[in-house]
């Protein structure tokens, strides 16, 4: 936890904004009711941080599509991006770390191994029309249809 506080410290946020960046996320967009549930906060307290991470560009507001009297709350594009590639950082030192402690033959036939199934999956991509976020729901939730359901 002091670890996260630290972080959280270096780029300028608290634990509870971290809390809440952190629900946008997960979910992509949600309404201040939806935030103020999950993270058991008041509607005032969160709409407070909310305000304060849109301040720093961190948060944006629009309005929702269905029901203009509610406001949805979504990532930057540059927050976006950042936790992005942080992920991608972190899941490319994780791999790196477990591919050396194989032996150079053994990483080699996992590199062949791994640019065959990237092949193999943007072939399967196009040939069924699908986008990354579909492709993802796919593989995570296969029991699913491409619709998710």
């Amino acid at each position: 936890m002091k670890s996260l506080q630290k972080k959280a410290e270096d780029h300028g946020v608290t634990i509870p904004q971290v809390k809440v960046i952190g629900e946008v996320y997960s979910h992509k967009t949600v309404s201040i009711k939806q935030l103020s549930q999950n993270l058991k906060m008041t509607q005032s307290t969160v709409s407070d941080i909310v305000d304060r991470l849109i301040s720093k560009g961190f948060l944006v507001k629009m309005p929702n599509r269905k029901d203009k009297r509610i406001v949805d709350i979504s990532l930057s594009a540059r927050l976006a991006e950042d936790i992005n590639e942080s992920i991608s950082e972190i899941t490319n030192q994780s791999l790196v770390g477990v591919l050396d402690r194989l032996s150079p033959n053994d990483q080699e036939i996992v590199e062949k191994g791994m640019k065959l199934l990237v092949s193999a999956v943007k072939e399967n991509m196009v040939a069924e029309g699908m986008d990354n976020y579909e492709f993802f729901n796919v593989l995570f939730f296969s029991g699913k249809d491409k619709q998710g359901k």
